[in-house]
């Protein structure tokens, strides 16, 4: 009897060595491994790497790429299914912006485009996004602005602090953004996010939406509009909705789908990785954020999307047509931005002040970080 168990054990661990189900059971992640996609960071247009080590040490459950070398092609993005550009500092070529063209035609893919406030040198990365978002036929922009908060911040008002409530759209699965999040993320120097129509006309995202819109994360409804370098704002003039002229609410990061091609374009006005101070942020000046958990959302999202995507067929359209609607939510509407400040000053960088139709331009210093 003794022998007789002993064979018995003997040819059941043989069994499960030969057993292709041995393995699922042993590694379920290899089960998934056909989920894992790629993830491309662009570096070859000036951006930092500020905290990029963090992200991709921390969020292994996809494919790294760096891109550090220019021009982009199509051959540079094979095999990408989800491409981060962070705050470019250089232009994109009309080559590289073509490529980028032909890489979202393949369709299931991800394009998360980050901007930057308009103080200093963040104007100039401000046309390179939206030249960019134009060309490759998103609606969505960067504002020429940036937005301050004098209430939620850490401890300064361009430090400012905004919560992730994203539109609820159950079949693009965007309750994966808020997961576990509780605590703030931070727009250091954040301008607001905008959208454009096909005749060219900008509109304002928080009161006027448009069919596969989904607005992610908003400032608090204590913040204000500041402009300190050309070009002038396209929708948030500082004369209707600078400080003074009351408290508002604007959005810091949005996504467009395309049901046609299965694509998701992402805009914010601050960048997950790079700049002084990115989204990915897990504290900064004694306040706790979320920010590393919200970009790990963000990708589980992008893998989410991608995957089921991938395996359903796309709708061939030819022709886009917009609808805009007034939305109603919980947020402050900006209804009060026709009441103008007549002395609006953001304090550091240019200064501006209204005066009715007049304005004056006046300069100070940099500000503190």
């Amino acid at each position: 009897m003794k022998y007789t168990r002993v064979a018995w054990g003997l040819m059941l661990l043989a069994v499960f060595l030969i057993s292709p189900f041995a393995f699922t059971t042993a590694h379920p992640a290899l089960a998934e491994s056909n989920n894992t996609i790629t993830v491309a960071v662009d570096l070859s247009h000036g951006e930092s790497d500020k905290y990029l080590d963090y992200i991709m040490g921390n969020i292994t459950f996809v494919n790294w790429v760096v891109i550090n070398a220019s021009p982009i092609t199509l051959d540079t993005l094979k095999n990408v299914d989800v491409f981060i550009i962070g705050q470019p500092t250089i232009a994109f070529s009309t080559d590289e912006m073509d490529a980028i063209v032909q890489w979202l035609a393949q369709g299931d893919k991800v394009l998360w485009v980050a901007g930057d406030s308009d103080y200093g040198s963040g104007n100039a990365t401000q046309v390179y996004v939206n030249n960019l978002l134009e060309y490759i036929g998103a609606k969505l922009r960067v504002e020429y602005a940036s937005f301050y908060d004098d209430i939620h911040n850490a401890g300064a008002f361009y430090r400012v602090l905004t919560h992730v409530d994203p539109d609820n759209v159950p079949y693009l699965h965007t309750d994966i953004i808020k997961e576990g999040i509780t605590k703030p993320i931070l727009g250091h120097g954040p301008a607001p996010v905008i959208w454009v129509d096909e005749q060219g006309n900008p509109h304002d995202i928080v009161n006027e939406t448009f069919p596969g819109l989904v607005r992610i994360a908003w400032s608090y409804n204590t913040s204000y509009i500041g402009d300190n370098n050309p070009p002038d704002p396209l929708v948030y003039s500082p004369l209707f909705y600078g400080k003074g002229a009351g408290n508002f609410t604007f959005v810091f990061i949005a996504a467009e789908f395309h049901n046609d091609t299965h694509n998701l374009i992402v805009v914010s006005g601050e960048s997950p990785y790079g700049d002084y101070e990115p989204t990915w942020s897990p504290e900064y000046h004694g306040v706790q954020l979320d920010g590393p958990k919200f970009v790990t959302n963000m990708i589980k999202w992008f893998q989410t999307l991608v995957t089921e995507f991938a395996s359903a067929p796309g709708t061939t359209t030819t022709t886009t047509t917009t609808t805009t609607t007034t939305t109603q939510n919980n947020y402050n509407h900006n209804n009060n931005h026709h009441q103008p400040c007549d002395d609006y000053n953001n304090h550091y960088g240019r200064r501006r002040y209204y005066h009715h139709a007049s304005r004056n331009h006046h300069y100070a210093g940099r500000w503190g970080r």
